[in-house]
């Protein structure tokens, strides 16, 4: 057999499997229906379901943009995420697109661990809201009038890289059975645009429809909301049925977020209206209680869910809901002795950043 032909075998059995996949998350989604929303059964299929609709929407994303991935940038750029990002809390370059391209496929199971977080049954502000916005059904909160789902939900990705957090809020929508997801990626790179909208087409080839919709544009996280770079973020901050997530860019801007007192996140905080989710994750958890403080002081509810799938350790969840500014207000899902431990972590790093100590180079499999 020659090597087009091969190729051109290898893409059908690709494209079948692909097709198979998407058929299953329909019928994924149909089961769910049967279920009680809440229940174990209903949260073991959604994990199920999740899995599935990011396999199938990565087949996509591969198929796209397969051949435009450079791997050796990749790696280079993935390093630095660690050794720069991570341990230094300072940004890497970001500006190849060819290396994101590659970042977008080696990281996708970064979607499933946000739709993990969002669908968390601790704390129960946390379920009960997420359930508000996304699930038919039942009642609102505190209420006998039977509830009605909004039109949509806003989701807005903070240093949202290549789309991760829309394609978990559309899973969990198409899951669910709820509203639309208007997403909105905003990065300080601007070179991630062409990834979000391959993502984006992606998504809609996996579900068949084009309901969710996923647009992106430029922000600045070190800096104040009211900076003009900022501008578009600070419009709609204070609407209704909205979502913040900000994944895997609080560590590697470490540095320049405590350089002006995590003055974005403080503002950010302030502004949203009650009801706001905030979903944060990253690599380490040492960064916490300095967030946590600041969402205290800002009346925000807050929890640090221990995911057990894969090695993604404790991430950070808050709502906004009229918390008495300043009070001493903690989630029966964090304590002031974990915090403390988170604390004592970072500060532990940073002595031995002080020391000189530096993450070893990735080891290459028979060099010597």
């Amino acid at each position: 057999m020659s090597g087009a032909c091969r190729s051109i075998t290898k893409q059908a059995l690709v494209g079948l499997a692909a097709t198979a996949g998407r058929h299953s998350i329909h019928d994924l989604s149909a089961k769910a229906a049967l279920k009680v929303p809440g229940s174990e059964s209903h949260r073991k299929l959604w994990r199920h379901y999740c899995h599935r609709f990011c396999e199938d929407v990565q087949a996509e994303l591969r198929r796209d943009i397969g051949s435009e991935v450079d791997a050796r940038a990749a790696r280079s750029l993935e390093a630095a995420l660690g050794a720069v990002g991570a341990d230094q809390g300072i940004m890497p370059d970001f500006s190849d697109e060819a290396a994101l391209r590659g970042y977008s496929h080696h990281h996708f199971g970064r979607a499933r661990l946000l739709g993990d977080l969002m669908s968390q049954n601790e704390p129960e502000w946390l379920e009960s809201r997420v359930a508000d916005l996304f699930s038919r059904g039942g009642h609102g909160q505190g209420s006998d009038t039977p509830k009605v789902l909004p039109s949509h939900v806003d989701l807005v990705s903070l240093g949202g890289g290549p789309g991760y957090d829309y394609v978990a809020a559309a899973a969990l929508s198409e899951y669910r059975s709820g509203p639309s997801v208007r997403a909105k990626v905003y990065e300080y790179e601007k070179q991630w645009r062409n990834v979000v909208s391959s993502v984006e087409r992606a998504t809609h080839s996996t579900i068949f429809s084009d309901r969710h919709s996923c647009d992106f544009g430029g922000c600045d996280i070190t800096l104040p909301l009211g900076d003009s770079v900022n501008a578009v973020v600070a419009q709609g901050v204070n609407s209704e049925n909205k979502i913040f997530t900000c994944s895997y860019c609080v560590a590697e801007n470490a540095v320049a977020l405590r350089g002006l007192n995590w003055v974005f996140f403080r503002d950010i905080f302030e502004e949203a209206r009650e009801g706001t989710l905030f979903f944060v994750t990253d690599t380490t958890h040492r960064l916490w209680p300095e967030l946590a403080h600041i969402a205290k002081v800002a009346g925000l509810r807050f929890a640090t869910p221990h995911l057990k799938s894969g090695k993604v350790g404790c991430q950070f969840v808050a709502m906004k809901d009229g918390c008495v500014p300043g009070e001493k207000y903690y989630s029966t899902a964090i304590s002031k002795d974990l915090l403390a431990r988170f604390k004592a972590d970072n500060d532990a790093h940073l002595h031995r950043l002080g020391r000189g100590w530096k993450r070893e180079d990735r080891k290459i499999r028979g060099a010597k």
